[in-house]
Formats: structure tokens, C-alpha cells, sequence
């Protein structure tokens, strides 16, 4: 059988090009690859070169602006005591071209729009994902729409629209039920609408996963922290440590950490509660705007996997993204607060002792802080006022104190 699609939790197949991006019931696809348990990395230098057993489609070099190979860098050392965690890693998606780790995904998405000669394709998105597929749109010469709710911000939105995307501002009660609508709708117009847990976008995050197993030598963190909204980025890198070990290349898989805001956490309350269904969050607001889908489609699937592979899953409070935020901003790493929720999910779970302090733990710096630049309004810094004549004064009187 050749490549092809599979419902995560019955296992029903679909062709591999449907532009539906989940069953008829609502569970995720997932891309199954047939023979991957014999899949070798090959010479190349691209990284889908070197990984191309393992990957469902080519990628033309030309759609390509230059993502991933960002730095995995081991924490400083005032992240590792606030933490409590001594081997505490960071992986860099802000260094994407468009400062997340939504490029990856958005790779894959283009390669399979081109393999079908298809001339539009579309998104729905809060801001991240529009500007990537618009900036990938444009690379590759398709027409490219954007579906967002209003709340998104101005400047997100002039983004995407500076690469030629045509931006549709929906109103609706809540994103879910948005993103759900125009799914529906897209279908009976044969527009293929790539969303955040599309299978073949879930193709490109994995990609995460091969480029750590070589930045780590062979070696498989622990724990993988994820900030998790609509469940593709924490599948695609877990999907990835899957098939390596299918193929013999790792001997264990990482435990994934699902990381939400406290206001908006459908998939890790239902954890903590041991339900097996998500729990829906409506009429709420979180400063990680990232992260606030509220119904996840496929969200299902984490809870099963979190039950069969013992992963972990933690929320943070307003406060606490906050001071994650600074405390990586103080270490050098200017993150949106989505991202920064990881930082302060994992300094609980090894509080509650559900981490040990010697455990490799990476963190997924999923956005840059330059996407939401609203949030600095929270935070207070040193900034002098002064002019020419007071200026020597000033410095001086900076340069005494302790």
C-alpha cells in the first residue's frame, strides 16, 4: 500500500491527497509511511534529504526559505536554579524565517499544494501560521487566504497581507467553532484549508525531531515541553521520535509535557482530571494568544497518548507566563508569552517531583517575542531620561551603583 492517511484513534485509512484534515468523526490523520521500519538517513544536505525515507511526499528545494536547523543550546544557568532542572535545553524555533516553528509545517504544506498543481491554498489562523503559510505562499507562487478572527493583531494581519495574502476577518462566538465552519465550507469549494493539525503539516514538525536526534547525537531528550493549542506541534515531534524507533535508530521516546494556559487548558484538565475527552474553554482571554484554541479538533488523541505514554501536562497562570517570559528574556531569549509557558509548566512538574532534577528536559521556543511586542506593557525595565548636558551625570551615577 502506498502512502496514506490513518484516524489516530480507529484507524480508518484515507488517501494520503483528501482535502479533508481530519474523519468523518473528527479525529486527527496521521500519515502513514509503509516500510518505515526499514528507513536510513541518506547523504544529503538538507535535512528531508538526509530524512527523505521517512518523509511522504519530495520537497522542492525551491519552496525552501531557509527553515529550521535552529539552535538547541543547553539553558543558562539562571534558568537551570529556576527551573530546578540540571540538563534543562532550549530549542530555538523563533530563528525560522518567520520567527516560529510554524515554517516547518508550512514547508510541507506548500510541497504538497505544488505536487497537486494546486494554485490557492488556505489557513486559519491567530497569527503565526498566516504569516507563515503567506510568506511560503508567495515563495512557491500561489494564491494565498487567510482566515483570522478580529481579535488578531493589526500588525499580524499588515504582515500577511504585505505578501499578497487576502486576509478574511470572521466573526464567530469562538475560534473553534470558526475554524470548524470554514473547514466545512472549504470542502464543498475544493480549496484544500491547511490548519494547525493538519496530517501534512504534522509531516513538517517532525522534522523537529530528525534535526534533534543529530544536533543530540543519537541521544533522546526525556522530556519534550510543548505549548500545545491546536495539537500538531506536539504530534509532528512526537510522531518523529516514533519512526525513528520503528526504523532501530533510537532505542527509547521522549516524554511529551502538554503545556496550556490556566485560562484556556481543554486538553490538560481533562488529564488532570482523567477524563478521556477534552473539556471546552469559551469566553476566555490569556496574554498567550498563541495558544487559545478552546475546542481542539483532535485533542482526543493527546489525552489517549498522554494515558499510553506517560506523558505529563501542566497550565500556567497569567502571572507566571509573565515571569517566564522575563526570566528567559534575562537570559537572553525574548519569547512570546506562549512560549514561555513551558519555562514555568516545568519548574512546577519537578516542584511536584513528576520531573527529577537530573532528567533532560527540552524546551520548544515556539514564537518570537517580536510577534507580540502588545505584551511588553506588563513588564517594567530601567530606562533613563536624560539629555546632553545631564548625560555624563546620569552615566556616572549608573555606572556607581551595585
Amino acid at each position: 500500500m502506498p502512502n496514506h492517511l490513518v484516524s489516530t484513534l480507529s484507524n480508518e485509512v484515507y488517501p494520503l491527497d483528501i482535502l479533508n484534515e481530519f474523519s468523518e468523526n473528527g479525529e486527527s490523520l496521521e500519515v502513514s509511511i509503509p516500510g518505515v521500519e526499514k528507513a536510513q538517513i541518506r547523504p544529503g544536505k538538507k535535512l528531508w534529504d538526509r530524512f527523505r525515507d521517512f518523509m511522504p511526499l519530495p520537497i522542492p528545494d525551491e519552496i525552501s526559505l531557509g527553515e529550521g536547523n535552529t539552535a538547541l543550546m543547553k539553558a543558562a544557568p539562571s534558568l537551570l536554579e529556576f527551573s530546578g532542572i540540571r540538563n534543562l535545553m532550549l530549542k530555538n524555533e523563533t530563528q525560522n524565517p518567520t520567527w516560529s516553528f510554524k515554517d516547518r509545517g508550512s514547508l510541507t504544506c506548500v510541497a504538497m499544494a505544488k505536487s497537486k498543481d494546486e494554485k490557492v491554498t488556505a489557513t486559519i489562523s491567530t497569527g503565526n501560521m498566516g504569516q507563515s503559510i503567506s510568506a511560503y505562499g508567495a515563495k512557491a507562487n500561489l494564491k494565498v487566504i487567510v482566515f483570522v478572527p478580529p481579535t488578531t493583531s493589526q500588525k499580524r494581519v499588515s504582515a500577511m497581507a504585505l505578501h499578497g495574502a487576502t486576509v478574511f476577518k470572521v466573526k464567530a462566538p469562538d475560534y473553534s467553532l470558526m475554524k470548524k465552519q470554514i473547514l466545512d465550507l472549504a470542502l464543498g469549494l475544493r480549496l484544500r484549508v491547511v490548519s494547525g493539525n493538519g496530517p501534512i503539516r504534522v509531516e513538517g514538525y517532525k522534522m523537529t525531531a530528525f534535526e534533534m536526534y543529530e544536533q543530540m547525537e543519537g541521544e533522546v531528550p526525556d522530556f519534550i515541553a510543548v505549548p500545545t493549542s491546536a495539537c500538531g506541534h506536539i504530534r509532528g515531534i512526537f510522531k518523529g521520535y516514533r519512526e525513528l524507533k520503528q526504523a532501530g535508530l533510537i532505542s527509547k521516546l521522549p516524554r511529551m509535557i502538554i503545556v496550556q494556559a490556566r485560562n484556556n487548558r481543554p486538553i490538560v484538565q481533562a488529564i488532570k482530571e482523567g477524563k478521556n475527552q477534552i473539556i471546552p474553554f469559551k469566553d476566555f482571554h490569556t496574554i498567550a494568544e498563541s495558544i487559545t484554541t478552546g475546542n481542539p479538533m483532535g485533542g482526543d488523541e493527546l489525552i489517549d497518548k498522554a494515558k499510553k505514554f506517560g506523558w505529563l501536562a501542566e497550565d500556567v497562570t497569567e502571572e507566571e507566563i509573565l515571569l517566564a517570559q522575563r526570566k528567559l528574556a534575562r537570559a537572553g531569549y525574548f519569547v512570546e508569552p506562549a512560549s514561555a509557558t513551558s519555562l514555568y509548566a516545568v519548574k512546577k512538574l519537578r516542584a511536584a517531583g513528576k520531573i527529577d532534577e537530573n532528567a533532560s528536559v527540552v524546551l520548544m521556543l515556539t514564537g518570537s517575542g517580536l510577534k507580540d511586542m502588545e505584551v511588553v506593557r506588563y513588564h517594567t525595565g530601567r530606562v533613563v531620561e536624560t539629555d546632553t548636558v545631564r548625560l555624563e551625570e546620569d552615566l556616572k551615577r549608573h555606572l556607581a551603583e551595585e
